[in-house]
């Protein structure tokens, strides 16, 4: 019996044997399975012409704002219907008016005094005449040119000249400081404030109230330094600025905008020294001479303005949650692998970022996150598979 159990034993033992050297792959050396690809979301990308559009804000003001003052002191007769907060004067409209009869009783003085040195010199011009008959009866007699001066009475006739001069000057100083008596817009305006009433005296350094222009008004926008190689200003040579739309985002509806234009670049930064000032200009802000009800900027309001800047050309727009470590993108390659491609960006704007370099038309950029990315990883794409789905 204990043979027979030997002679089994031998026998499985060399079958075991044999299937170890007939097999194809030895035992513990077959191909592990190959890692499943890694589902993702991509973009195809292709170059394209794009204007730069530069966000900034920034506040309203006047391009024309004047505290307005009388020429002369008086007491407050009269103020024009419009000359109150938020009322609107036109060039040439009379704001108020002093009594005047003051100053009607000086250009009177004036006058009568002009009219007494007319006279004067109307005598001495006929002493002269005398004086000259005179001379002329000396014949052969040459005085010194001295006495010949005095005997014609000149110095008298000039004196007689000078105060007719001084007396007309003092009639025109009259009569501009009676016509200062009203006080008058110097342009079109809307009225800030108005600080007299009627019956009020007032002097040449009482201020009367604060006037804005409407022909013009101005936004005041900062923006990154970095942004300024894109917004064109005028160069003084009639170039012609950027167009910016501005956005009353607290007032308006949305969608609506007034547009303006870039004037002027300010030359000094923010105190802090990192933001330019750009300086925007609005054709009538408050839309008088504008048909149907277009939106009216008011002063102090912090508006949005786009600029609409310089155009790049053959970029290509990405958002800014592609991007890793601030210039690094994830492709897809042609072989559905992982490629990490540092790019060129030549301008972020918000969540839009413009890559100038290092991408080519037909790239596939991942756009869904990977928690643990490694370069060559196998990738599907998400609308790949859908496709085949359907």
């Amino acid at each position: 019996m204990h043979t027979v159990l030997t002679l089994l034993v031998l026998a499985a033992g060399g079958a075991a044997a044999y299937r170890l050297m007939t097999t194809d792959e030895p035992v513990g050396r077959q191909q592990r399975p190959e890692p499943a690809a890694r589902l993702v979301e991509v973009a195809t990308v292709s170059p394209a012409d794009h204007r730069i559009t530069v966000t900034a804000h920034g506040d309203v003001q006047p391009s024309r704002r004047l505290v307005l003052r009388p020429r002369v002191g008086g007491r407050v007769t009269s103020l024009a219907e419009g000359f109150d907060p938020g009322g609107r004067l036109n060039a040439g409209d009379t704001a108020l008016t002093l009594d005047d009869e003051d100053y009607r009783l000086a250009l009177q003085r004036a006058r009568a005094a002009l009219t007494r040195a007319r006279s004067d010199l109307a005598l001495e011009q006929g002493q002269q005449a005398v004086a000259r008959q005179e001379y002329e009866i000396l014949g052969d007699e040459s005085p010194a040119p001295e006495e010949k001066s005095l005997m014609l009475r000149e110095p008298q006739l000039d004196s007689a000249r000078a105060a007719v001069a001084s007396a007309r000057s003092d009639v025109d100083a009259a009569q501009r400081d009676l016509d200062h008596t009203t006080v008058t817009v110097p342009f079109d305006a809307v009225v800030l404030s108005r600080d007299v009433a009627p019956g009020a005296e007032v002097t040449t350094s009482t201020q009367l109230g604060e006037l804005a222009g409407t022909e013009r008004w101005w936004v005041e926008l900062t923006v990154p330094v970095r942004a300024l190689r894109w917004i064109d200003a005028p160069d003084g040579q009639g170039g012609d600025g950027s167009a910016v739309r501005l956005h009353y985002d607290a007032a308006w509806a949305p969608g609506e905008y007034r547009q303006g234009r870039v004037i002027r670049v300010l030359d000094s930064l923010e105190e802090d020294g990192r933001l330019a000032r750009v300086l925007v200009a609005v054709d009538d802000p408050l839309a008088l001479e504008r048909e149907g009800d277009p939106p009216r900027l008011l002063i102090g309001a912090f508006v949005r303005g786009e600029i609409l800047g310089r155009v790049l050309e053959d970029a290509y727009e990405v958002r800014a949650a592609w991007l890793h470590g601030g210039d690094t993108l994830w492709l897809m390659s042609a072989d559905g692998e992982l490629v990490f491609r540092e790019v060129t960006v030549a301008y972020r704007d918000g969540d839009r970022v413009f890559v100038s370099g290092g991408l080519e038309p037909g790239d596939r950029v991942v756009t869904s996150g990977i928690a643990t990315p490694a370069e060559g990883m196998p990738l599907r794409a998400a609308e790949a598979e859908s496709g085949d789905g359907g």
